[in-house]
């Protein structure tokens, strides 16, 4: 797995990601690591990065400025799924 695109946004000792996250994003060096484009919304790319946990987590709490998460993006209300549809069985 390469080395975590935030760490070097940030300028940081790059440490190693252990996956992939959805981010929308305009930060050059991030779109610039950028493993699938997805869309975009206006100057920001809706990609996928190689990113450590650490940095995972700092982006879902907002910690990075300039940077969301890909699920935070709907504005549609998702619609909770009853018990039954949910289920893995095809019973």
């Amino acid at each position: 797995m390469p080395d975590c695109a935030i760490c070097e946004h940030l300028s940081m000792p790059p440490r190693h990601a252990t996956g992939t996250v959805g981010l929308l994003t305009g930060k050059a060096v991030i779109v610039a690591a950028a493993v699938d484009r997805l869309g975009t919304s206006g100057a920001e790319q809706h990609i996928m990065v190689a990113a450590c946990p650490e940095h995972v987590v700092d982006v879902y709490r907002g910690r990075i400025e300039g940077v969301k998460m890909a699920w935070r993006l709907s504005e549609e209300p998702l619609t909770p799924r009853s018990p039954a549809t949910a289920s893995a069985s095809r019973a």
